[in-house]
């Protein structure tokens, strides 16, 4: 398994659903696989494939000479902004079976010739041998587009086989029986990805008979990061069709996202087209091995890179201080003063994997919490102390970023200060869900930008209901009056508006 693969495995130890096609099953009705993929041809007469997988062990069987068979009828619609265009109605027998003998799945193949445009498929599957099974309907939407000057692809058509046809039928492209693989999920039981992809007007756009190369990788989805380990090209010349057959050996490709990436590139080695295909990998055999086999040496570059300055990993360690508890608080100060490089790295994986616990991944936590430390360090400085050591970048990293952030540097009678509601958040510390909380902070030292943290109504943060006379400049009027929340000659500024309705 590929080390980049790492932070994936536990986000997918599970079973992965298909993402933008459409697999359906439940009880009471046929289950499918459906997708759809559209092509053109030289002259010009675009056309969409409809793929669907029917899986027998979901229909009734029906006896026929001591053997058993299935059979669905097919209701396929087009539409074009409402108006149907394209009608299609068939009956679809399946294999053959004997008795005692799991049904076999089988598929369904058909072409239907569109011009370009925007359209809604609906496809109705019903059992033929039970009346009374549900019948399941599949909704999908198809784009067109295709030019005769523009170089452009089909899309990608996933097969799960490919053989040279003897010949012509329905399943055949460039000399090819293509079975569709109808499903963008792959599971451990699947050991190749291949494909299927045609591009057109090659010979318009580069000139006849010009060199180009097909290239074609895989990457992750998340990232786009190439996968040095799974990559090939072709070598073609232009034509008014170029079509791509391609193949993958994924059984060593662990549990994640990817992309299949094609790219055609000509002979001045420039990309002139780049389309992709997404789908997910559940490999949880790859996965446990590749967990094994990583060594802490390992592990830690994961988290640190090559990094062994000690006040770099001083600082790994102190900017978890506003989201540590007691415990890591006090640990946090021993690492700091002791500055041993290793010890300090040590800390913040643990740190790490002990909140992430079995349930999500460490990695990704710690990148995600130091993207929001290094927004900290720039918004909240204060002189020479660090963003996460003040008082907002400490509530920002410990309840997130707020959801309204009211600032005022220049009102009337007062000192810059700024408010702060949550309408949903989690303390960080503690891991408690808190709603409608605010934070209050002013900033009486002109000089520089230290804003100081003087009211909250969060559980644990310092609370002062007088909060208002903080906010004002030297002005204590009203102070000996315990009901009075409006310091003179502040009647028309906004902070108690703004504390209440924060914006």
């Amino acid at each position: 398994m590929h080390v980049d693969n790492i932070e994936h495995i536990r986000k997918h130890l599970f079973c992965l659903l298909v993402g933008s096609f459409l697999c359906v099953q439940m009880v009471a009705q046929p289950s499918v696989y459906y997708n759809s993929t559209s092509f053109n041809t030289p002259q010009g007469l675009p056309f969409i494939e409809t793929h669907i997988t029917i899986l027998g062990q979901t229909l009734f069987a029906k006896s026929e000479n001591e053997k058993f068979k299935n059979s669905v009828n097919i209701i396929c619609k087009i539409y074009s902004d409402s108006v149907l265009v394209k009608a299609n109605k068939y009956n679809l027998i399946g294999p053959e079976f004997q008795r005692g003998s799991t049904a076999p799945s089988f598929i369904d193949n058909q072409r239907y010739s569109l011009p370009n445009g925007n359209y809604s498929v609906e496809l109705t599957i019903s059992d033929n041998y039970s009346p009374s099974l549900n019948s399941m309907t599949v909704y999908d939407r198809v784009s067109i587009s295709y030019s005769d000057k523009l170089l452009q692809s089909s899309g990608v058509q996933a097969l799960e086989s490919f053989s040279v046809s003897t010949a012509v039928g329905p399943l055949t492209k460039s000399g090819y029986d293509l079975v569709p693989y109808t499903t963008n999920y792959y599971p451990e039981s699947v050991t190749k990805l291949s494909f299927y992809l045609e591009s057109y007007n090659a010979a318009t756009v580069l000139g006849e008979k010009a060199p180009f190369v097909y290239s074609y990788y895989l990457e992750m989805a998340e990232n786009g990061k190439k996968l040095s380990d799974y990559g090939a090209f072709r070598k073609q010349v232009s034509a008014e069709v170029n079509p791509l057959l391609g193949r993958f050996d994924i059984s060593k490709l662990g549990t994640g996202d990817y992309n299949l990436v094609v790219e055609l590139i000509d002979a001045k080695n420039v990309m002139q087209l780049r389309t992709k295909y997404f789908f997910q990998r559940l490999n949880r055999m790859v996965d446990v091995t590749a967990l094994q086999g990583l060594s802490e040496i390992q592990l830690k570059a994961a988290y640190f890179g090559h990094c062994n300055n000690a006040d770099t990993l001083k600082m790994f360690v102190e900017c978890l201080w506003p989201i540590a508890d007691g415990v890591d608080k006090e640990r946090i100060i021993n690492q700091s003063v002791k500055k041993d490089p290793e010890l300090m790295k040590n800390f913040v994986v643990d740190f790490w994997q002990r909140r992430s616990a079995d349930t999500a991944d460490p990695l990704k936590m710690w990148a995600s919490y130091y993207q929001s430390v290094q927004e900290v360090m720039v918004l909240f400085k204060c002189g020479k102390q660090k963003g996460y050591y003040t008082d907002r970048g400490r509530v920002y990293l410990q309840y997130g970023k707020p959801s309204q952030r009211a600032e005022r540097p220049n009102e009337q009678n007062t000192f810059p200060y700024e408010i702060w509601q949550y309408y949903r958040t989690t303390d960080a510390t503690n891991g408690q869900f808190f709603s409608n909380r605010k934070f209050v902070f002013v900033n009486k030292m002109l000089g520089d930008d230290c804003y100081k943290l003087i009211h909250s109504d969060m559980r644990g943060e310092i609370n002062n209901p007088r909060w208002q006379f903080e906010l004002t400049r030297r002005n204590n009027d009203g102070l000996s009056n315990p009901d009075n929340t409006t310091p003179a000659g502040t009647e028309n500024n906004q902070f108690n508006d703004l504390f209440s309705n924060p914006r």
